[in-house]
């Protein structure tokens, strides 16, 4: 069933979307180590080689949104975590406002002290779930928020006409809820079933890298098709939407980011 899903889509990446590519064909050398000490110092417990992945997501993620925002932007990073997106998004754009959302005490504990470390003044805290915030902001990110949560992070951003730059992650966990029906698009609905969808959704996890090669080859696929129904159903609500690739892609299994921009602020991705 999966090869005839497969063969249903394989043509969507034409069609409209900007088709897939890799963020550091646009990125210059000086930029990617830029804040490096930022990324590998927080965390004593993480080793040398995860330090060293998640600074290359990062050096993806805040490349993009770097090259979007402009002096007064207020950037919300959702599920922030310990706050390794926006710390390093603070300091990098000292002349934007950025906000951290997250829902656990501890997290947000141990990403204020990071922040006060290095006198960061442009930064601020929440403790919430993101549906509780209700603040107005131009930039939306995520990194590796879990299943709906990456479609909540960008429905939150389309309703406040924000961009957005998320790194989706749990495509297992992705299911039917209240607010969310997949698939999300006219376009894909018109192709596949629900059950079709989770299908995709099992699959677009089989991307770890003790996976043999044409495993992860065709878990990599259906990652981009989920990503690519996200991003057709934004561009449904009036946004510029492309799913790009993090390089190096062994920075993460999961390794897309869903950049979208509202039609009417330009394209600027």
């Amino acid at each position: 069933m999966l090869q005839n899903v497969l063969l249903v889509l394989s043509d969507f990446p034409s069609k409209g979307t900007k088709a897939i590519r890799h963020v550091h064909s646009e990125m210059t050398p000086g930029h990617r180590g830029k804040h490096s000490k930022l990324t590998l110092c927080p965390d004593r417990k993480m080793s040398s080689d995860r330090a060293l992945r998640k600074q290359q997501q990062l050096n993806n993620l805040v490349y993009v949104v770097t090259n979007q925002a402009k002096p007064g932007d207020r950037i919300v990073d959702f599920c922030s975590g310990g706050g390794h997106v926006g710390i390093v998004l603070a300091h990098m754009l000292p002349s934007c406002q950025v906000t951290l959302i997250e829902n656990k005490e501890l997290s947000l504990i141990r990403a204020k002290k990071r922040s006060d470390e290095l006198g960061l003044s442009n930064i601020w805290f929440i403790q919430a779930n993101m549906e509780y915030f209700t603040g107005m902001f131009n930039i939306g990110v995520a990194l590796h928020a879990c299943g709906v949560a990456t479609d909540m992070v960008i429905e939150h951003c389309i309703q406040t006409r924000a961009a957005f730059v998320a790194c989706p992650c749990c495509y297992g966990f992705i299911q039917n809820t209240s607010k969310f029906h997949f698939p999300k698009s006219e376009q894909f609905k018109k192709v596949l079933s629900y059950k079709e969808h989770m299908i995709l959704c099992r699959f677009a996890d089989q991307t770890a890298v003790q996976l043999p090669p044409q495993r992860r080859l065709t878990g990599k696929q259906c990652m981009c098709l989920v990503d690519l129904d996200r991003a057709r159903a934004a561009e449904e609500q009036g946004y510029t939407v492309r799913v790009i690739s993090m390089e190096p892609e062994s920075c993460s299994p999961k390794n897309n980011l869903i950049v979208g921009v509202p039609i009417e602020k330009g394209t600027g991705i």
